[in-house]
């Protein structure tokens, strides 16, 4: 395992998540250290990162410094394969960049990704998914789509994810790697992977499945009791500090050999990742 600082994100597509007041915050930052064996240092909501500006401007800065050797994010990195320009997530990535932000949020609007895939090529299905979706949904893992734009769609999610790599910078696991590398993390993913409770553990009334969870993640990280309980009472930390094992899975094993054009979702300990 590669020894180093590595961060984890549980990521929001929606507004309010990303206001500097947030009565019950959703987007969460866990900072790992891998020495012998991962240790929790500390995970806070964004509002609570050090800096100036607002919640997303600060969690660019974050990112951007490069002072970890990778970071997992809990959101989509990449759209379907037909629904990508033709140099791919480069190009993704560099018409992302151009277009405005929605009025209530700091990136553009999940009908923009939509109405921007959709001059790619037609949407041909209600909820398409990327290659590396399919695999987790084949596996009962519930999976979002980056273009439905309905309830609990994942369109303003990816959305967001994508204009943070955007103003990030850094590079994105599997197209590059290098210091503080990003790269698409799956919480859901790495508890089945674990054989782990993977659904239905993040309601305020699903607290004895977050328990079992913990007691997993226990033995896979250092974790002291008054993190074990913030995590109890607030599944997104717990998303944080999983999603990091995606970033350090993918820096611990290097590149993958095959890299479907639409990205991969980093999972420890599956070796059926592709």
């Amino acid at each position: 395992m590669k020894r180093g600082v590595f961060l984890g994100i549980d990521f929001s597509g929606g507004a309010a998540a990303w206001r500097p007041r947030c009565s019950r915050p959703s987007v969460w930052i866990a900072t790992v250290e891998v020495t012998d064996r991962p240790r929790l240092i500390d995970v806070v909501p964004v509002q609570g990162l050090a800096g100036s500006g607002d919640p997303f401007d600060r969690l660019v800065a974050l990112l951007r410094s490069g002072d970890h050797v990778a970071a997992g994010i809990d959101a989509p990195f990449c759209l379907p394969a037909r629904h990508l320009p033709s140099d791919g997530h480069h190009g993704l990535l560099a018409t992302i960049a151009t277009m405005p932000d929605a009025p209530d949020r700091p990136f553009p609007s999940g009908a923009s990704l939509v109405a921007l895939a959709a001059v790619i090529a037609p949407i041909e299905t209600a909820k398409p998914l990327r290659t590396t979706e399919k695999h987790w949904s084949s596996r009962g893992v519930n999976t979002r789509s980056t273009l439905w734009n309905g309830p609990r769609g994942g369109a303003p999610f990816t959305a967001g994810c994508l204009t943070l790599l955007t103003r990030v910078g850094r590079p994105c696991w599997p197209w590059a790697i290098g210091p503080g590398m990003l790269v698409e993390s799956f919480p859901a993913a790495q508890l089945r992977a674990w054989g782990l409770p993977h659904t239905g553990y993040a309601g305020r009334d699903q607290r004895a499945a977050r328990r079992i969870i913990l007691d997993g993640l226990g033995q896979r990280i250092g974790i002291s009791p008054a993190q074990m309980g913030l995590m109890l009472d607030h599944p997104d930390a717990l998303d944080a500090v999983l999603a990091a094992f995606g970033a350090i899975a993918a820096s611990t094993d290097g590149p993958p050999a095959m890299v479907p054009p639409d990205g991969l979702i980093s999972v420890m300990d599956d070796p059926l990742a592709i």
